[in-house]
């Protein structure tokens, strides 16, 4: 997080150096007259004054259990919120560098999962750089990388995997980005290996839905039926292999997740407009089962699910800014899906909401940073791209 934060730092002190204080700002203030961009701005404002809205209500009418009452911490609490607004400083930035620039920039960033997953499949095997043992699956490792958890990785490599992916398939141009279509095919195949190897039980689900998409909407209809058989084939092979059977059916995580989904259903009907405050139901939960059975505080965390941590923290006003975001970033990465690389950022928003029926994947910082870096392209006046 430190390493995202200061490159944060380092391209908006650049931006500045390059255009000059005043030129930026100009550049700034030229890009949130677009429709796009104010747009933008009221769906970000709305989610973010929905959070403050409930850390309001918390700090002056807190809920309690078993004695303990939630405490508010402004600063702390909003931090986050913070990340709602980046693509407003980052899209205008996008846009007035040239074609040609930006496709560097999305080269690297591509070339960058290339290596990175070529690093999460031999981090299976050896451990390195960060070793995370897979229960039942001894002596392997969860493909983590450089973030410390699978399900981080799950959530994160998914954008760059669908978007090569997509370039891998699409017919309009043999060299999209000026790399041949084997590289693409090479970076979307150590993509997937790695993705897989992450050991995450939802992403298996999930993964072969996003894929068949891309297929879907890229390939005429005779490749469509030759990869989707090929696909459905894949997943059969692996599907009888005994260590995958093993985690696949493994009872691990659920009842606690199960229990937490209740935790969260309890704080919504107590609070249905505003929740127990933004991410105050983590710590909320281990009173709230303390008051159930007392000595037992039970398994504690967020909800483990996108929807139910957004309605237990916030209530229904949050959940309704939360929704209408993410809705209208689909629709823009929709209305783009002719161009390869926003039918790969469609793609991967789709297979981010089905990771997040187990987890929180939306308010975590690390995938936070990918989600509005990928936003932000999506919101650029001139499309980036034409192939």
């Amino acid at each position: 997080m430190a390493a995202m934060s200061i490159g944060t730092g380092v391209l908006l002190v650049s931006a500045v150096a390059a255009l000059g204080p005043r030129h930026y700002w100009q550049t700034l203030r030229d890009g949130w007259q677009g429709p796009v961009l104010k747009m933008y701005a009221i769906l970000a404002a709305a989610l973010a004054g929905a959070c403050l809205l409930s850390l309001v209500v918390a700090r002056f009418a807190p809920l309690e259990f078993a004695g303990y009452a939630v405490q508010v911490s402004f600063g702390r609490d909003m931090a986050k919120a913070w990340y709602l607004f980046w693509p407003l400083i980052l899209t205008p930035c996008l846009a007035v560098v040239s074609e040609r620039t930006r496709e560097t920039v999305l080269r690297t960033w591509l070339a960058a999962f290339f290596v990175l997953s070529l690093i999460g499949i031999q981090q299976y095997f050896t451990g390195w750089p960060r070793p995370q043992p897979i229960p039942g699956n001894e002596p392997y490792f969860h493909a983590t990388l450089f973030l410390g958890h699978h399900l981080s990785v799950a959530s994160v490599l998914i954008f760059p995997f669908f978007t090569s992916l997509a370039f891998a398939v699409t017919p309009k141009k043999s060299a999209p980005l000026g790399w041949p279509r084997p590289i693409w095919i090479l970076a979307s195949v150590a993509g997937a290996a790695c993705l897989f190897l992450t050991f995450s039980r939802n992403l298996w689900g999930a993964l072969p839905v996003g894929i068949a998409l891309v297929f879907l909407l890229n390939l005429s209809k005779k490749g469509r039926f030759a990869m989707l058989g090929g696909l459905g084939v894949l997943i059969g092979a692996v599907a009888l292999v005994p260590s995958i059977q093993t985690r696949a059916l493994a009872s691990i995580g659920i009842t606690d997740r199960v229990e937490l989904w209740k935790a969260n259903f309890e704080f919504l009907r107590l609070r249905p407009l505003t929740g127990t405050g933004w991410h105050h139901n983590l710590e909320l939960a281990a009173a709230y089962f303390q008051s159930k059975t007392p000595g037992q505080s039970g398994f504690v965390g967020h909800a483990h699910n996108n929807v139910l941590e957004v309605l237990g923290s916030t209530g229904l006003l949050g959940f309704a800014a939360w929704v209408a975001w993410n809705l209208w970033i689909l629709r823009r990465a929709w209305s783009l899906r002719t161009q390869a690389w926003a039918c790969g950022v469609f793609c991967a928003l789709i297979v981010l909401q089905l990771n997040g029926l187990t987890q929180v994947n939306f308010w975590e910082s690390k995938v936070l940073h990918q989600l509005m870096w990928v936003a932000s392209w999506l919101m650029i006046p001139k499309q980036p791209l034409k192939s």
